[in-house]
């Protein structure tokens, strides 16, 4: 049965029904709604999770490993230019673009304070992180951690909270989102997922995911403002994939600039990090011996 409305699941306001009878794992149907207010796209009577999750990686996922490295990459950039001051119009760093690395390798300090994968899968993300030498943790109810055992998360204050490729995985955002702005509270929550932009994607759209059943929620520009209104932070998106949260104003312009070069300025900004990779190594060494 096809129900015309029904409440956000983000903001509780009216969500209208957009598409009906969109079959996901070939035998499970169900209707796309979208919420009046804040645009997020949700499916209702989501019955087929245990089948979705029987392994909690797709196996259509195989850009995993890639994508990982990338978002490593994005996020040592990122961190690492997250204070910079913009000293001159972002068109002169267009222009001078190569004489920034020396710029920046004298002007970046590391970015030294404790950062949590919020849904870190099998851990890869925070291995390459503590590789390149950033204090990360893992966190994620649903995956075992597999390759950043004794990294995972602890007391203290989590300064930045990254979390990609998960918000599409939501059935209750709110819920979510409450526990990472409300009860982590950091001062960087940064997030990939693809948004969808101002028209409802059409059923082609590769980011449904009929065929494994775990996108069951979708965002666009609308969305993640409510989102940063909701708890009383600053947002922008560098791209239609990556999107920043911020307690305090940051230079958008700037590292947007800089984050869309992370490949140019990669090898640079890492010259700046001491790697974790041996030290890690000696504590997992010393553990052992105590236990």
């Amino acid at each position: 049965m096809n129900i015309a409305n029904i409440k956000c699941r983000l903001c509780g306001c009216d969500a209208t029904l957009v598409k009906s009878d969109l079959l996901y794992l070939k035998k499970f149907n169900a209707n796309l709604y979208q919420c009046t207010y804040c645009k997020m796209l949700q499916l209702d009577f989501v019955n087929w999770l245990d089948f979705a999750y029987s392994e909690s990686i797709s196996i259509t996922d195989t850009g995993l490993v890639q994508r990982n490295i990338m978002l490593a990459k994005r996020v040592l950039v990122l961190l690492s230019v997250i204070n910079l001051k913009n000293l001159f119009p972002v068109f002169l760093y267009r222009i001078f673009k190569k004489y920034l690395k020396i710029f920046a390798a004298k002007s970046i300090k590391p970015f030294k304070s404790k950062i949590l994968d919020f849904g870190g899968g099998y851990g890869l993300l925070v291995r390459l992180l503590r590789d390149a030498g950033f204090d990360a943790y893992w966190n994620d109810l649903y995956t075992e951690n597999l390759l950043a055992k004794g990294f995972e998360k602890n007391s203290g204050y989590y300064e930045v909270l990254l979390s990609f490729e998960v918000l599409e995985h939501l059935e209750n955002p709110k819920f979510e989102l409450d526990k990472i702005f409300k009860e982590f509270s950091p001062n960087f929550f940064i997030t990939s997922t693809l948004s969808y932009g101002n028209e409802v994607p059409n059923e082609n759209w590769w980011y449904y995911s009929f065929e494994t059943g775990q996108h069951i929620t979708f965002y666009n520009q609308e969305t993640f403002k409510v989102i940063a209104s909701i708890y009383g932070y600053h947002y922008f998106s560098v791209d239609e994939t990556f999107h920043i949260f911020s307690k305090q104003k940051i230079n958008k312009e700037l590292i947007r600039f800089y984050v869309q070069r992370s490949d140019f300025f990669y090898d640079t900004f890492a010259r700046k990090y001491n790697s974790l990779t041996l030290t890690d190594h000696d504590r997992m060494l010393e553990r052992i011996k105590l236990s």
